[in-house]
């Protein structure tokens, strides 16, 4: 079903305005109480039909916090992230383009995220996201809207959790929802440390050159 939704977006596009690209990054999450972590985040982009190679850049420090679950306290002793209602993002982000130094981006994030069970193992994710945006000096703003769906399952006795999203971008810069993205993964387990989520993702924008990307992403967590 996923490759098939695939070719159908694929088949959407000119050729000459799609680009396939691959993105892997590393996060890592520490743990500094029972409602706060740090996150890390370095990732890179490269164009899978060009000898290019890394074209883009990130890399990143951010605060996670969580609210205590008033309404089911069973969920205290639980993952956080995975089982509670409503947790808060405040970040920083340095990108980067090699190929062109004006592109370099100081990036401020602020982030809501909320869950909501449907069933014992389904869940409707929400995100809703800010970024204040200096581009070589120049100040603008980016709002983003995501919504998904996941549910936790067991493969060859590994907790997995396959998942599906969509997401839109607001940038001042153009006034316009110029970019939608929309990926179908999963977060597989490989022991108490680590995870793995391989996916795959399409992103159009109206502003932007190639104006199609289907992408293969592969990150890789550590938990401390």
């Amino acid at each position: 079903m996923a490759a098939a939704l695939w070719l159908l977006c694929a088949a959407g596009a000119v050729r000459a305005e799609t680009q396939n690209e691959f993105w892997p990054e590393l996060n890592a999450y520490l743990k500094l109480g029972e409602r706060a972590r740090l996150f890390l985040l370095a990732s890179t982009t490269s164009a899978m039909d060009s000898r290019q190679g890394v074209q883009d850049s990130e890399l990143g420090v951010h605060f996670d916090f969580t609210l205590t679950p008033i309404f089911r306290p069973a969920l205290m002793d639980a993952d956080w992230e995975r089982d509670r209602y409503l947790w808060f993002r405040v970040g920083y982000a340095r990108t980067g383009t090699l190929k062109d130094s004006s592109d370099n981006e100081n990036r401020g994030i602020l982030e809501l995220n909320s869950r909501f069970p449907q069933g014992s193992s389904t869940w409707v994710v929400t995100r809703l996201r800010y970024e204040a945006r200096d581009i070589e000096g120049r100040h603008s703003d980016r709002y983003r809207i995501r919504l998904g769906a996941e549910r936790e399952v067991t493969w060859f006795g590994r907790v997995a959790v396959p998942y599906v999203t969509a997401e839109a971008y607001y940038d001042t810069r153009y006034d316009d929802w110029n970019r939608q993205q929309y990926r179908v993964g999963a977060e597989i387990a490989i022991n108490d440390r680590w995870r793995v989520e391989p996916y795959l993702a399409r992103q159009n924008d109206t502003r932007s050159q190639p104006a199609h990307v289907n992408a293969l992403g592969l990150a890789l967590k550590y938990f401390r």
